[in-house]
């Protein structure tokens, strides 16, 4: 239940429950303490690095009299945790130091999108364990957009919201996409995503006799939201846009901590799209505008170390154990992958790595682990197995072997190996549809193409024009 609804709904008794849990505590303040009194033992679930509650537009001389007067008793570290822009969660995490647990495996995005909080706010913490199945997949992952005539009038872009309300109107045309939720979320404000669904849900007809928006329905299937980071706390989609809204001569430095909550809330929606919709180069950005720098930096090369565009996967065999399964399974017409990783950089040190993943229809899936006797002996077996339980409980299913046992019962095990993955419904489907692309793409996007002479843009009627241009790695 909500906050307000605790005293209402429940005994005013001290421990009446011997377990209460917090959710999303730190958007929660100290309204959240009447159902803590209630508790014997409290679970408080938050994350500090995202949105917490706002203390804008508040009378600080008013709430430090209200301090002085009521919690003057309190021990002065606490006591600066219980003010209307300090979070619950703030508040546990300096009372309860030594009870803090970090929950570092993320499930939601698929990696390219996850490093950027990774990086620039946990410090590399994270472990991205979610390796999306073959109908998931959205390759690149990262679409950068540059809107060639955008400029920001207010907090209003409305080269970018015509963007997004074209490629959103392209989505849901796609019967690839059918399944495919979409949110919208602007990186200043809200004034913009307010533009934006006002747009989506435009009734006027176009010259063709169309809706300029889309139907609710459409609406309703692909679950569209637009908002703020506040908006998007706690939810996910599948695909999302990031307006930055800024232009050039238009962008003042963001350094609050406000901002960096809100930025680690948008980078980490997105399940298998992310778009960064922006007007404006690094070029145009102050040196201490990082938040936006950084960012823009993700979109051109999200890993510090990128993989390369390989056109025979069979090369990233790391054994000739790996390649003779790789081969024996594609010659009967298998979608073999290797090489999968998970869990870390793009190279680093931290990374794991799967050997083969072998695909079929409907997404289903085989990791296959060829353990070489010289590295995998009883030293790298807990790891091993570590590794494998942590995929297990997202879903994934495996097959081992070890290369003498394939090398002194080859056949045994390859029928073993077959009847596997015929257990599990994989057929051979072959290659086609397998890619190992870049993780990032750029557009350039023309809104106005009718601008006249004296630089004025047309409000309504024309639409704008875009290419697509490879990202360099």
């Amino acid at each position: 239940m909500p906050h307000y609804r605790v005293s209402e709904s429940l005994p005013s008794e001290f421990g009446c429950f011997d377990l209460v849990v917090i959710d999303e505590a730190s958007q929660s303040d100290l309204s959240a303490l009447p159902a803590i009194l209630r508790a014997k033992k409290a679970l408080v679930v938050g994350d500090d690095k995202q949105v917490s509650p706002d203390g804008a537009f508040i009378d600080t001389q008013s709430i430090q009299s209200l301090v002085n007067r009521f919690l003057i008793n309190q021990f002065p570290l606490f006591r600066a945790q219980m003010t209307p822009d300090r979070s619950i969660y703030d508040l546990f995490k300096v009372v309860f130091a030594n009870s803090a647990v970090m929950l570092k495996e993320h499930f939601r995005c698929v990696a390219p999108i996850i490093e950027y909080s990774k990086r620039e706010v946990y410090k590399h913490e994270l472990k991205p364990l979610r390796i999306p199945k073959a109908s998931e997949r959205l390759d690149p992952p990262l679409v950068d957009v540059i809107v060639e005539d955008g400029y920001r009038k207010g907090d209003v872009n409305l080269g970018e919201a015509r963007f997004i309300v074209e490629e959103i109107q392209s989505i849901v045309q796609d019967s690839c996409m059918a399944g495919r939720s979409i949110g919208v979320v602007s990186l200043l404000g809200d004034k913009q995503t307010l533009k934006i669904w006002e747009m989506l849900n435009d009734d006027e007809l176009d010259e063709n006799g169309k809706p300029l928006g889309l139907p609710p329905d459409i609406i309703d299937k692909h679950k569209i939201t637009c908002g703020d980071a506040r908006t998007f706390q706690g939810k996910e989609r599948d695909i999302m846009f990031l307006t930055m809204i800024v232009s050039k001569g238009n962008a003042t430095a963001l350094s609050r901590d406000t901002f960096v909550q809100r930025f680690n809330v948008a980078a980490s929606r997105a399940r298998d799209r992310m778009y960064l919709v922006r007007s404006v180069t690094p070029d145009d950005l102050s040196h201490a505008d990082s938040l936006r720098r950084n960012l823009i930096a993700h979109f051109a090369a999200p890993f510090a170390q990128d993989e390369a565009r390989v056109e025979n996967l069979r090369v990233l065999c790391e054994s000739d154990f790996e390649r003779e399964v790789y081969d024996l399974l594609t010659d009967r017409g298998y979608r073999v992958i290797p090489q999968v990783q998970f869990g870390g950089n793009a190279g680093g040190s931290h990374t794991f790595r799967i050997d083969l993943v072998v695909e079929g229809h409907l997404d289903n899936r085989l990791a296959v682990e060829c353990d070489g006797d010289r590295f995998h002996g009883p030293d790298r077996w807990d790891d091993d197995m570590r590794r494998q339980r942590i995929l297990e409980r997202a879903g994934w299913r495996f097959w081992r072997c070890f290369a003498s046992a394939f090398v002194m019962n080859r056949q045994e095990v390859i029928a073993d190996l077959l009847k596997t993955l015929e257990d599990f419904g994989i057929e051979p489907i072959g290659a086609e549809g397998v890619s190992w692309s870049l993780h990032t793409s750029q557009r350039r996007y023309t809104a106005f193409p009718m601008a006249t002479p004296n630089g004025e843009r047309p409000q309504s009627g024309e639409s704008g024009q875009s290419d697509l241009f490879p990202a360099s790695p």
